[in-house]
């Protein structure tokens, strides 16, 4: 799946260097500007911060037809969400899409419309799909950066996964720390037990939050060092 960014009749600067930051965290180059409302100058170079390469690698363009030239998949994205029976405006989720197109060699133009007034009805009718991003229905709509950051998130957050995550450098708690934990603390219990109407409960309670929340040898030698100093007092 390649995706080329394509921006919409953009008014501001700022956004237009947010957008290039955005697509440089999500590992996204290709950048297509269609008859931009504002100058893009020194304040869009600003804002997109170390990624004013891909600003200065962007294309600009007159229309719709010349920025999805050479896409198979047209993606709109919308704000609004369909209460009639016009197609138009049906959508989609971000999830939906990254997962219908997964795996597949489709050349995608993701369309990011105006900051005042998103796409026309016009030129959704020229998507092949049109995405929503779902929120609060009091305010649902969203900057155009923080938008395609959503966006573009889902559609390379595979990618990323794998690759990016650090290996685990934790040691494991052992079967000797464990040992020691419930020794230490069923030695405690006993020792309170006068009052304690359910001591076995609370070992066994003690026993199972050890299987289920502690895991690293760190966490249960600091806990061994509580528990024994406690038990020498």
């Amino acid at each position: 799946m390649q995706i080329r960014v394509v921006l919409v009749g953009p008014e501001y600067q700022q956004n237009i260097g947010y957008c290039c930051r955005v697509m440089k965290n999500f590992g996204f180059t290709e950048l297509f500007i269609v008859s931009p409302d504002c100058k893009i100058g020194q304040e869009a170079v600003m804002y997109s911060k170390h990624a004013a390469d891909l600003l200065s690698s962007a294309k600009i363009v007159k229309s719709l037809e010349e920025a999805t030239k050479g896409c198979s998949i047209i993606v709109g994205t919308t704000a609004i969400q369909n209460i009639s029976r016009d197609i138009t405006r049906d959508y989609i989720l971000p999830e939906e899409l990254a997962h219908q197109f997964k795996g597949r060699k489709a050349k995608i133009a993701l369309l990011m419309g105006r900051e005042g007034t998103g796409l026309n009805r016009e030129e959704l009718q020229k998507c092949d799909i049109v995405v929503r991003i779902e929120g609060n229905p009091d305010y649902a709509t969203l900057n155009i950066s923080h938008a395609l950051a959503v966006v573009l998130y889902e559609l390379s957050k595979d990618k990323f996964r794998s690759s990016s995550k650090p290996k685990s450098l934790e040691e494991f708690m052992g079967e000797n720390e464990k040992k020691l934990l419930l020794k230490y603390f069923n030695s405690l219990v006993d020792t309170c037990n006068r009052g304690i109407k359910s001591p076995g409960t609370i070992k066994l309670s003690f026993k199972r939050i050890l299987a289920r929340g502690v895991k690293s040898k760190v966490e249960a030698l600091a806990l061994l060092t509580l528990l024994k100093n406690i038990k020498n007092r």
